[in-house]
């Protein structure tokens, strides 16, 4: 799990990486149960987070994101 702090609360991302080929990062959300529409909220503020405190707009694509259910 990754650390991000939003607005001075710390929030885990399940997995974070940098794709070097695209030069963007990707975040990825694991659940165990079905998707539900709020896991796609979740993982929305996540990108928003990683692409605002990470990214680096010069060099950087955008964050993509994934869920695994």
């Amino acid at each position: 799990q990754v650390p991000l702090e939003v607005d001075g609360r710390e929030y885990r991302l399940d997995l974070l990486f940098y794709h070097v080929r695209l030069h963007c990062y990707v975040v990825v959300e694991l659940k165990v149960g079905e998707f539900e529409p709020a896991d796609a909220g979740q993982l929305s503020f996540y990108v928003t987070a990683v692409d605002r405190q990470l990214r680096d707009a010069a060099r950087d694509e955008p964050t993509l994101g994934i869920i695994l259910c």
